[in-house]
């Protein structure tokens, strides 16, 4: 078998060659991506110790008052926590009011969590933990001045246990608290997904 070369192809290798060779060198330069790569935990707005901290406004039925805890984890590392929350309770003006949170109660037994065993929970970048805040707005005394009727609260000031600097949250909902049982927070658990 007897075969002929193929002029034509030295031709238009020829005529291609300077678009390969810009493709070449495009290629070597490197090119901007197609999208921005996403904003990475950690940014401008996260908390120094790492995580951000939430309350939501109260859930209240028959004088029983339930308020979430949001802990997410903001910055780039694990975040690990063992029990409570620590809560304080502000007034308007960001001072405290001195009544005093409890960690756990079984005076609020029909609230699933506050009596739970402290677990540790450890948060990847972008997880999250929650509490409970409950409290009921009862009175059962007279109406004097107590470290529970002391007055509404507005903000509360939460850190992520005892030996961690807190944030000031405003639930949205006026703190209310009665005279009979003192408000009682539940330990961290991890968030379901």
């Amino acid at each position: 078998m007897t075969t002929t070369p193929d002029t034509r192809r030295p031709g238009r290798l020829r005529r291609l060659a300077p678009l390969l060779a810009a493709g070449a060198l495009l290629t070597a330069c490197g090119t901007a991506p197609a999208t921005a790569p996403a904003a990475a935990p950690g940014g401008a707005d996260c908390p120094d110790p790492g995580v951000a901290i939430t309350a939501g406004p109260a859930d209240a039925a028959m004088g029983l008052r339930v308020l979430t805890i949001e802990m997410v984890n903001c910055g780039i590392h694990r975040y690990t926590v063992t029990g409570y929350p620590t809560v304080r309770v502000l007034d308007d003006e960001h001072r405290p009011l001195g009544v005093r949170v409890e960690s756990g109660s079984s005076a609020y037994g029909a609230v699933g969590g506050l009596d739970a065993t402290p677990v540790q929970v450890t948060l990847l970048p972008g997880e999250r933990a929650t509490s409970l805040l409950a409290w009921r707005n009862t009175l059962v005394g007279p109406v004097l001045p107590t470290p529970l009727t002391a007055g509404t609260g507005t903000h509360l000031a939460i850190g992520p246990t005892a030996d961690r600097p807190p944030q000031t949250v405003t639930p949205g909902h006026p703190l209310d608290f009665g005279d009979a049982v003192a408000p009682a927070v539940a330990p961290w658990s991890r968030a379901a997904r």
